[in-house]
């Protein structure tokens, strides 16, 4: 295992703990934080991608996304 799919690992870790805590507490945006975390980490496994590039991709799809939404 190299270091980046142990970060994935940790990072969906981290995801799954916070919308856990989330839950617990009430608190929506945390759930909605733990989640993204959660699918950030598994991009994170599967492609290797780094987090500021993952985050980046990320923006331009959601951007696609709404654009072609509106149109």
């Amino acid at each position: 295992m190299n270091a980046s799919i142990a970060k994935g690992h940790w990072q969906r870790l981290k995801g799954a703990l916070s919308a856990l805590w989330g839950s617990l507490t009430g608190d929506r945006l945390q759930v909605v934080y733990g989640r993204h975390q959660q699918i950030s980490g598994r991009l994170h496994i599967a492609y290797g991608v780094a987090q500021l590039q993952l985050e980046r991709q990320v923006t331009s799809i959601r951007r696609r996304s709404a654009a072609r939404r509106i149109t």
